[in-house]
């Protein structure tokens, strides 16, 4: 789209009932969310103690970090959508995400004899993770790219990418539920990687369906 295309459309949405941006990712985001529970209730079951896990730190040390994640994520998207330079200093929320998983990846180093780092880094779940977080993710993925398709993002692989990471939020906030491996260990490997995928897929469909 040329420059004088662009203004003339965003005067032209001014003068329109068109809902602003933040209020289609706020909507794409709770449907995100509505579409990743449908499919995660019937694909999989809670784990058996999830009553006794929702107590237990190493279990909500989890849903800290995967929401955590989507809470950045959310905030830089909302960010991306608008025709609007990002400076590298907007991105540090990013480390938010990263802040908490070192610091429970430093703590269980510290707890465990170092004979136990690899066996629980692998953990009993590992290719189930491979597979349920992309699987859970893929379709939020698709909705927030649809809800940043109504705004301009300037730059659209980074925008699909920020996506990939919220959705991947909504994916591993979900999967984390099923999941009987709870430590840091564990998510500093699968979850990262599942992760890392999701946000390769949602650059690669940023730059193809965001650019003007």
């Amino acid at each position: 789209m040329k420059t004088d295309d662009l203004i003339a459309a965003i005067s032209a949405d001014a003068g329109s009932a068109r809902p602003p941006i933040a209020s289609v990712l706020w909507l794409a985001t709770v449907t995100a969310v509505i579409v990743a529970i449908v499919l995660f209730f019937s694909m999989l079951p809670l784990r058996p103690d999830i009553a006794h896990a929702i107590s237990d730190p190493h279990f909500l040390f989890k849903w800290v970090l995967t929401l955590s994640l989507l809470a950045s994520a959310m905030v830089l998207v909302m960010q991306l959508a608008k025709p609007q330079p990002i400076s590298a200093g907007r991105l540090l929320v990013l480390l938010a995400p990263l802040a908490v998983l070192g610091l429970g990846v430093a703590y269980e180093l510290i707890r465990l004899p170092s004979s136990e780092w690899m066996p629980t880094m692998i953990g009993h779940n590992a290719a189930a993770c491979l597979i349920l977080i992309p699987t859970l993710s893929l379709l939020p993925l698709g909705v927030l790219l649809f809800a940043l398709r109504q705004g301009a993002p300037s730059r659209p692989t980074l925008a699909g990418a920020v996506a990939g990471l919220a959705a991947s939020g909504i994916g591993t906030t979900l999967y984390a539920a099923h999941c009987m491996d709870d430590s840091p260990l564990f998510m500093g490997a699968w979850y990262v990687l599942g992760t890392a995928f999701v946000t390769l897929v949602g650059a690669y469909f940023g730059s193809r369906l965001l650019r003007w």
